[in-house]
């Protein structure tokens, strides 16, 4: 009886470990002048992509479609910048992390102008924006979520710990158009949700093996995540199952293989996974995500 316990165990555990990969076909790549890019937002038409260049200190601007560098800026204003992403009135968010803000900026194509900040942080990762405009940001040092409503700073939520509603290297912030919060919990190997009051909601991360990871994004009702130490990217159904895998889950560089990938984004049936420490942007065309 224990022996027949103990094989259905295995067959279970076998199962839930099972990485059922998905079929890429490469389009384009970038990594000439790239140095461990973190992430990157679409710009409000989605023709172009803003890439934090992260240990150049800059951020990059790419057509989407192409990886075609057309423009570039930060440079003396931004230091060691990690995520990115455009609020309601068309401005793009960056997460200056090396000077504990987020710089705001005006963009028109690939150019930019820096015409704000949000300050009180303490090495911001990631930044989010509500639906309702509120603005998140992780905070790497102090384990904490920042809010922001209207310029100012709200609250701020969590502590040191890995407990529901507690933090160990938080990077990433995402607001689902819900206005769940997910936050990557990347030292505790998990994402954690929250409602828009940040009330815990669910954790997962245990049953999909993660190890350090870092970005995530929506595309539709699925989800993107990338898993930095196991060198992939998984894709995740509306209830955080796995659906499908991007990488070997070895260090690898080629169309479907990675070396420590911090972040992607998705318009299916496209993907741009940032390949960080591979130093480089791939976008493919990915099959057997449940798209249309």
């Amino acid at each position: 009886m224990r022996t027949i316990l103990f094989a259905a165990f295995v067959a279970l555990a076998s199962t839930a470990w099972a990485q059922p990969q998905l079929k890429v076909t490469q389009l384009a790549e970038l990594a000439d002048g790239l140095s461990q890019p973190h992430d990157a937002a679409f710009s409000p038409d989605g023709k172009l992509i803003y890439v934090t260049d992260m240990r150049n200190s800059r951020v990059r601007v790419l057509e989407a479609m192409t990886l075609k560098p057309v423009g570039v800026f930060g440079q003396g204003e931004l230091s060691y910048p990690h995520d990115a992403e455009f609020d309601r009135s068309g401005r793009l968010l960056v997460a200056d992390t090396g000077n504990d803000r987020i710089a705001i900026y005006e963009t028109r194509g690939a150019g930019a102008q820096l015409v704000g900040e949000l300050r009180g942080l303490s090495g911001p990762e990631g930044v989010a924006v509500a639906p309702d405009g509120r603005i998140y940001a992780t905070n790497t040092r102090s384990e904490t979520l920042a809010v922001f409503r209207d310029g100012k700073l709200e609250r701020t939520a969590g502590s040191s710990g890995a407990k529901n509603g507690e933090f160990s290297n938080p990077h990433d912030v995402e607001a689902a158009a819900n206005g769940s919060v997910y936050v990557i919990d990347s030292s505790n190997d998990r994402v954690q949700v929250f409602d828009s009051a940040l009330n815990h909601r669910a954790s997962f991360g245990a049953e999909l093996k993660l190890n350090g990871p870092k970005y995530l994004a929506f595309d539709g009702d699925r989800i993107w995540l990338a898993d930095e130490y196991n060198h992939r990217i998984l894709l995740l159904d509306q209830r955080h199952r796995l659906l499908g895998v991007l990488g070997t889950g070895k260090r690898g560089r080629g169309p479907n293989a990675f070396y420590k990938p911090e972040a992607v984004l998705a318009r299916a049936p496209h993907v741009w996974v940032i390949d960080t420490h591979n130093d480089r942007i791939v976008l493919l065309r990915v099959e057997n995500t449940g798209a249309e």
